[in-house]
């Protein structure tokens, strides 16, 4: 499978990025295998920016360690891992020790998508016009509209309530309290594509992201996060949150 991968980051409104990607192809062991992290620190420069850095490279090197181990086994793994080095960066190196990290991760190897996420950042899957979540949402988000899907509350509220963004889940200092880890065996085809994006991304709505990817479906990854990163700068949103995102393209039968 031919693999077009490429990831952006904005820093929004805020006076500091917190967000960090890593994109790894040629050290994965196996030749048709990439493994894509992105995380979404919190505490700040001094704490959200170390938390995402810090989990992300103890991710990738502790995958890399894993060679022959199941895809999910070697994920949990390297989850593991990477909220250990969290810990001790707050027990050792004297980093806040209210600073956590969002983590979504996804291992491709062929047509099959294996990923393991903690927190609110997404994984989505595009095919022929539609947008698929396939990650879990661990923020109070996903919560609420539940709550209004069922009648409990207004979608109004559930969108307006000032809890939305808290999140379920994280690594930290204390324990992951929620955690996805998935497998979508023969999943990725030509022309589909994987997301990964930080919810900064939220400023625009699923039908949008929708359009605008059918719209520059044939284009390269690297034109279609510029134009997804230049839409949500558009919208000009209050307080914009730092936005990232990773494109996967599979393009077709030769290893890229």
């Amino acid at each position: 499978m031919k693999l077009d991968i490429h990831g952006e980051a904005i820093q929004g409104a805020r006076h500091y990025q917190e967000d960090c990607f890593e994109i790894c192809v040629e050290e994965v062991s196996d030749p048709e295998g990439c493994l894509v992290v992105l995380c979404d620190g919190m505490g700040g420069h001094k704490g959200g920016a170390v938390a995402s850095s810090v989990a992300a490279t103890a991710f990738i090197n502790h995958f890399l360690t894993l060679s022959g181990l199941p895809p999910t086994e070697a994920l949990q793994l390297s989850l593991d891992a990477a909220h250990q080095a969290i810990r001790n960066e707050i027990a050792e190196q004297g980093a806040p020790p209210e600073m956590g990290t969002t983590l979504v991760a996804v291992y491709v190897v062929g047509n099959d998508v294996h990923w393991v996420s903690a927190g609110d950042s997404h994984l989505y899957y595009y095919r022929k016009g539609r947008l698929e979540k396939l990650n879990q949402d661990h923020s109070m988000a996903a919560v609420l509209d539940e709550l209004a899907e069922i009648g409990r509350i207004s979608p109004e509220e559930a969108r307006m309530d000032p809890q939305r963004n808290a999140l379920r889940s994280c690594l930290s200092a204390d324990d992951i309290s929620l955690m996805d880890l998935q497998s979508r065996e023969g999943l990725l085809r030509p022309s589909d594509k994987l997301f990964l994006a930080s919810d900064g991304l939220d400023t625009l709505e699923g039908h949008e992201i929708e359009k605008l990817v059918t719209k520059y479906k044939r284009k390269t990854s690297s034109l279609l996060v510029s134009k997804l990163l230049k839409t949500v700068e558009q919208v000009n949103k209050p307080n914009q949150d730092n936005t990232t995102i990773v494109i996967i393209s599979a393009k077709g039968n030769s290893w890229f």
